[in-house]
C-alpha cells in the first residue's frame, strides 16, 4: 500500500555450530590409541598424524584448536615441528602441548618453551588433568571463533539490510550491534552514530552527529594520529584500520577499540559517503601485553640464573685447581682423570651460561664492544689454534692476507668465530677440510667458515640464526645459542653475516660475515 513501509522482521544473529579439531601427533600407534581413549569423551574430533611431516600435512588443509605433540620423534621431532607450525601464518597462534617421557629438566623447558609452546606435559600423566588443560585451550578456541563469527555473521546482515530494507532499517539493526557504528558523507560529515556508541559516550543522538562531541570522547594521545589517519583516508580513498581509546561516560575508564572505516561508493565509482565500526579489544591488549611480560620475566630469569650459576661454577673450578695442586705427586691416574672430567664439566657448564648472559645483553642493546685494530690473519689463525689437537682425519686451514684490519672488539670477533668454526666440527661427523678465508671486498672484509659436513637444508638457512636453531632435528650438542650470538655481535660491529648451502650432505655449508674495513 502506497506510505506503508514494509516491515520485515529482525532475525537474530544465528552462529553456526563450531566444529573443533584436536591434532594428536606420536609415532607410536600405542600413544596415539591412549590419546583418544582419554579425549574422546570430550566429543571433538580427534586427528591422528604419525610423525611431524605428517601434522605438517594435516596444517595445510585444516585449523585445529589445539595440537598434542610428542617431543621424542624419528626424523623431525616434535621441537622442530613446532618451529615450523610457528613460522606459517595461519597456524602461528594454535596451542601446542608437549609430551614427553623424558622428564621437565630446564634445558627441556626452556627448549620446549622457546619452540612455541602453551603447555609441557610428562608421560606418564594423569588423564583428568589432561582432559582438563585440553578442555581450557578448546574453550579459548571456541569462545574465539564464536566472537570472530559473530562478527562476521553481524557485519554481513548489515550490508543485507541495508541493501533490502533502506537506511531507515540499517539504522534500526546496528543500533542492536554490540560494536560502535558511524555514518558520514564524502567529507567526513557524521550523518548516523548507532545507539551503542551513543549510549556508551553518554551523547544524544544530536551530539552523536557532531564532530567536535565525538573526538572529545577520545584519548588526548590519540588525537593527531586521528587527524593524520583521516587525511589518509581522505587522499587515498582505502579502506582503514586503527587502534584508538574512546572514554566510557559511566566512570570515565578508556578502552582501547579497533577501528574500520571503509569507503561507500555509488554505481559509477563515485565516493558518496564512508561507514567507520569500532570493535572492543581493550580485554585482548591486556591478554597480549600479560604474554609479552610473561615472555619478558623468563627472560629475565634465564639471565638471573645464569649470574647465580656463575659462582658455584667459580668455586668449582677453583676447587678442582685446588685439589690437584694439594694432592701433587701423590695424584693416582684415576683421580686425576676424574678431576679433569670435572674441569671440562665445568668449563662447558661456564661456556653455556656465558652464552645465556650474552643473549640477555644482545636483546637488552648492553653488549659492549672495547674496538680496536684487529689484525684479521692473526685472530683467524689464533681461532684455529684453539681447536689444536684435531682428529686425524680433521684439519683447519687458514687462508687471509697480511695487514687485512677491521676496528673491532677483538675478544669478541674472536668468539664470532669460534662459534663458526665449533659449528663447523659438529656438523662434520666424516672429517675433512674447515677453511676459514679472509679478503678484502669494495671496503669490506669478508670472511668465509666452509665446512665439508651434512650441509643445511634451504628453508632453514634463516631460521638456523634465530635463539635455538637447529639446521637439522637431531641434536648435535650445545644449546642452539651459538650462530644466535655471532649474529648478534657482527650486527652490533656494523656487519652482516648469513650461510649459504646446497642441503645436500656432504657438500658442506659457508658462513659468511662481512665487516667493514678501519678507516686507518
Amino acid at each position: 500500500m502506497e506510505g506503508t513501509e514494509q516491515h520485515i522482521p529482525h532475525a537474530p544473529v544465528q552462529v553456526e555450530p563450531l566444529s573443533t579439531s584436536i591434532l594428536l601427533v606420536d609415532d607410536q600407534a600405542s600413544n596415539l590409541l591412549a590419546l583418544e581413549a582419554i579425549l574422546e569423551p570430550m566429543g571433538q574430533r580427534l586427528v591422528r598424524a604419525s610423525s611431524g611431516a605428517e601434522a605438517l600435512r594435516w596444517l595445510l588443509r585444516e585449523d585445529f584448536a589445539l595440537i598434542l605433540l610428542d617431543v621424542r620423534m624419528p626424523g623431525m621431532d616434535g621441537f622442530e615441528t613446532a618451529r615450523i607450525i610457528r613460522q606459517r601464518e595461519r597456524s602461528r597462534y594454535t596451542p601446542i602441548i608437549f609430551l614427553t617421557a623424558h622428564g621437565r629438566d630446564e634445558a627441556n623447558l626452556v627448549h620446549g618453551y622457546a619452540s612455541g609452546a602453551a603447555d609441557y606435559v610428562v608421560k606418564p600423566f594423569h588423564p583428568d588433568v589432561l582432559r582438563w588443560k585440553v578442555e581450557a585451550f578448546v574453550s579459548l578456541y571456541v569462545r574465539q571463533q564464536a566472537v570472530q563469527q559473530q562478527e562476521a555473521t553481524l557485519w554481513a546482515r548489515e550490508r543485507r539490510m541495508l541493501e533490502q530494507q533502506g537506511e531507515q532499517r540499517f539504522r534500526r539493526l546496528v543500533d542492536s550491534m554490540p560494536q560502535f557504528v558511524w555514518a558520514l558523507l564524502a567529507d567526513g560529515t557524521i550523518s548516523y552514530a548507532n545507539r551503542g556508541w551513543l549510549d556508551y559516550a553518554g551523547l544524544t543522538p544530536e551530539q552523536g552527529r557532531q564532530r567536535e562531541e565525538n573526538l572529545r570522547c577520545c584519548h588526548p594521545e590519540d588525537m593527531n594520529r586521528i587527524e593524520e589517519s583521516w587525511r589518509v583516508l581522505r587522499r587515498s580513498r582505502r579502506p582503514g584500520e586503527q587502534e584508538l581509546r574512546l572514554r566510557r561516560a559511566r566512570d570515565g575508564e578508556f578502552r582501547w577499540f579497533l577501528f574500520r572505516t571503509l569507503p561507500e561508493h555509488d554505481e559509477v565509482g563515485r565516493l558518496v559517503g564512508w561507514i567507520s565500526t569500532a570493535t572492543d579489544v581493550d580485554d585482548a591488549r591486556h591478554a597480549a601485553e600479560a604474554l609479552r611480560a610473561a615472555s619478558e620475566a623468563k627472560d629475565m630469569f634465564l639471565t638471573m640464573a645464569a649470574h647465580e650459576l656463575r659462582t658455584p661454577l667459580q668455586a668449582a673450578r677453583s676447587y678442582t685447581d685446588l685439589a690437584k695442586v694439594k694432592a701433587g705427586e701423590e695424584l693416582t691416574p684415576h683421580v686425576g682423570r676424574a678431576l679433569e672430567g670435572v674441569q671440562r664439566s665445568v668449563n662447558r657448564m661456564a661456556r653455556l651460561v656465558e652464552n645465556l648472559l650474552d643473549v640477555g645483553r644482545l636483546e637488552r642493546g648492553e653488549l659492549r664492544l672495547k674496538t680496536g685494530d684487529v689484525d684479521v690473519g692473526s685472530l683467524l689463525g689464533e681461532v684455529a689454534g684453539h681447536f689444536e689437537p684435531l682428529p686425524e682425519d680433521r684439519f683447519i686451514h687458514v687462508e687471509a692476507p697480511r695487514g687485512l684490519v677491521v676496528r673491532a672488539d677483538g675478544e669478541r670477533l674472536d668468539q664470532v668465530f669460534s662459534n663458526l668454526v665449533s659449528n663447523a666440527l659438529r656438523y662434520s661427523p666424516d672429517g675433512g677440510v674447515i677453511h676459514l678465508r679472509a679478503r678484502e671486498e669494495k671496503g669490506w672484509t669478508h670472511v668465509e667458515v666452509t665446512d665439508q659436513g651434512l650441509g643445511i637444508p634451504a628453508d632453514r638457512l634463516e631460521s638456523i640464526f634465530q635463539r635455538f636453531g637447529r639446521a637439522h632435528g637431531v641434536s648435535y650438542g650445545g644449546l642452539g645459542l651459538g650462530l644466535s650470538i655471532a649474529k648478534g655481535i657482527v650486527e652490533r660491529h656494523g656487519g652482516r653475516i648469513w650461510a649459504e648451502s646446497s642441503g645436500r650432505g656432504g657438500d658442506g655449508s659457508t658462513f659468511h660475515v662481512l665487516l667493514p674495513r678501519s678507516s686507518r
